[in-house]
């Protein structure tokens, strides 16, 4: 801490311990301390900045009780909650759901294309690279067919 001071001040770490050093009364009587004061407006008390008055002395009859730790809940993601829904993403249909994948987001927005199937469109609305479908749907994606939706 003193070489981290006398850095900043462009200074040495002697005359940091001199310029800080205090003296504080504790319970197992008085210890050395670096303490820094600063003064504040009209009114208000100054802030102190102390460093040290902890005794590093045992405690026999000390009593040590360890707190379980509390558990963390795991949240979990959004595409979990969108396979338990139970249902496709693009029909609605509610049997053999399938998780289609894409490698890239960019992927879905490649110029050249005439007009972007509907799963497309909803990939890149969601921002997501999976969507959650049935397994028709799922093999009209890969044929490279639109899929017809009944979506409202």
């Amino acid at each position: 801490m003193l070489k981290t001071l006398a850095s900043k001040r462009k200074s040495t770490v002697t005359k940091m311990a001199r310029k800080y050093k205090a003296t504080v009364d504790t319970p197992d009587g008085r210890r050395t301390c670096f303490q820094v004061t600063g003064q504040r407006g009209k009114g208000k008390k100054p802030l102190v900045a102390r460093f040290c008055g902890i005794p590093l002395k045992r405690q026999r009859k000390a009593v040590i009780t360890d707190r379980q730790p509390v558990m963390a809940t795991v949240k979990r993601n959004e595409l979990i909650h969108r396979l338990l829904a139970g249902q496709c993403e693009m029909c609605e249909g509610r049997d053999g759901l399938q998780v289609h994948h894409v490698r890239k987001l960019a992927d879905l927005n490649k110029p050249g294309r005439p007009e972007r199937p509907q799963w497309v469109r909803l990939m890149a609305m969601r921002k997501r690279k999976t969507l959650v479908v049935c397994e028709h749907c799922h093999q009209e994606i890969h044929a490279g067919r639109g899929t017809a939706t009944t979506r409202k």
